[in-house]
C-alpha cells in the first residue's frame, strides 16, 4: 500500500499551481504581442511555416523595393522621351517650313539657326536627364556627364548649281560618351529589367570626326544632324542640303518613338509585377496571420477562465494544507 506523504501533497498542489500559473502568463504574452507564437516551444510546425512565410515576405519585399525603383526610372524616361518627341517634331517642321520658303533671307536663317541651337540644348538636357545623381541615359556609366562629347568636322553641302563648287560647312560631331551596358533591376527570382534605354539608342551617335578632317564626313546622330542643319542656316546653305536634313531628323524622330515604344513595354511590364506582389504580399500576410496571431477576444476570455481557475485552486489548497496533518494522522 503507497503512503501518501505530506511532500506528496504539496509537491502536487504546487506542480498544479505552477501549471496554472505559466498558462496564464502564457496567455497574457500572447496577448500583449497578439502572437500565439512567440517561441520555437509554443508550435514547432507553425514556427516553421511562420520562418518559410517570413523569408518569403522579405524576398517580395527586395522585389517590390526593386520594381518600384524601375518603375520610377522608366516613368522619368518615358516623360522625357515625350518631351524629346516634342522637341524633334519642331525641328522637323522648322527644316520643312525653311526648305518651302522662297523668301528666306540671312536675317530669317540666322532667326532659325538660333531657335535650333536652342533645340540642341533642349535635346542635349534631356540626354542627361538624372534619378538621384545617377544619368538614366548612360548604361552602366550612370556618373557619365554629360551623355555626348563633341568634336569638329565639316560637311560638303552640294552647290546650287550644277557643276558648282560645294561648300564646305563646320558643324559640331556628337559623340555618345556613356556604355551600351544598360543598368538592370532583379524583379523576379530568375529575371532582371533595364528600366530604360542608352542615350545612343535613343538618339543615334556618330563616330568621333577624323583627326585630320581632310573629308567630308556625315552625321549619323540626331545631335549632329541638327547641329549640321544650324550650320547651314547661319551659312545660307539649308536650302541645298534641306531634303537631306529633312529625312535625316525623320529618320531620327522614327528612331526615338520606336525607344519610346520600347520604355512603354517595360513600363507596362513592370505595372504587372507591381500588380502580382501586391496579390502575393496579401497573401502571405494572410498565411502568417492565420498561423500566429491570436484571436484577442478568446485569448481574454480563456485568460479570464484561467485567472479563475487559478484563484479557486488556490483556495483550495490552503484549505488541503490546513487539513493535510489531521488527515493524516487519522490514515495513519
Amino acid at each position: 500500500m503507497m503512503q501518501i506523504t505530506n511532500n506528496m501533497i504539496y509537491n502536487n498542489i504546487n506542480n498544479q499551481l505552477s501549471n496554472e500559473s505559466f498558462s496564464i502568463y502564457n496567455l497574457e504574452n500572447q496577448i500583449s504581442s497578439g502572437l500565439q507564437i512567440n517561441s520555437p516551444q509554443d508550435n514547432p510546425a507553425g514556427q516553421v511555416n511562420v520562418l518559410s512565410y517570413q523569408n518569403s515576405m522579405s524576398d517580395v519585399n527586395q522585389y517590390t523595393s526593386n520594381v518600384n525603383l524601375a518603375n520610377e526610372i522608366s516613368s522619368l524616361a518615358s516623360s522625357t522621351l515625350n518631351s524629346a518627341v516634342g522637341v524633334v517634331n519642331n525641328a522637323k517642321t522648322l527644316a520643312i517650313q525653311m526648305a518651302n520658303s522662297a523668301t528666306n533671307t540671312s536675317m530669317n536663317n540666322q532667326a532659325a539657326a538660333n531657335e535650333v541651337g536652342q533645340l540642341i540644348n533642349e535635346v542635349s538636357q534631356i540626354a542627361n536627364t538624372n534619378y538621384n545623381g545617377q544619368n538614366i541615359f548612360t548604361g552602366e556609366n550612370t556618373s557619365q556627364v554629360p551623355a555626348y562629347t563633341t568634336s569638329q568636322a565639316y560637311y560638303s553641302v552640294p552647290s546650287s548649281t550644277s557643276g558648282g563648287t560645294p561648300t564646305n560647312i563646320n558643324y559640331s560631331v556628337y559623340t555618345y560618351a556613356g556604355n551600351d551596358v544598360q543598368q538592370r533591376y532583379q524583379i523576379a527570382q530568375n529575371e532582371t529589367i533595364a528600366p530604360s534605354l542608352t542615350a545612343d539608342v535613343i538618339f543615334g551617335s556618330s563616330n568621333p570626326a577624323p583627326n585630320s578632317q581632310t573629308s567630308s564626313y556625315s552625321p549619323s546622330g540626331l545631335l549632329s544632324v541638327l547641329s549640321l542643319f544650324q550650320s547651314e542656316l547661319k551659312s545660307n546653305t539649308f536650302t541645298n542640303d534641306s531634303s537631306n536634313i529633312i529625312s535625316s531628323i525623320n529618320s531620327g524622330l522614327n528612331t526615338l518613338l520606336s525607344a519610346q515604344a520600347t520604355i512603354g513595354t517595360k513600363q507596362q511590364r513592370l505595372t504587372e509585377q507591381s500588380q502580382s506582389y501586391q496579390t502575393v504580399t496579401t497573401n502571405i500576410q494572410q498565411l502568417l496571420s492565420q498561423t500566429q496571431d491570436i484571436n484577442i477576444p478568446q485569448a481574454m476570455t480563456n485568460l479570464t477562465q484561467a485567472q479563475t481557475t487559478y484563484q479557486a485552486t488556490l483556495a483550495m489548497s490552503s484549505q488541503i494544507t490546513q487539513l493535510t496533518p489531521m488527515l493524516l494522522k487519522y490514515l495513519g
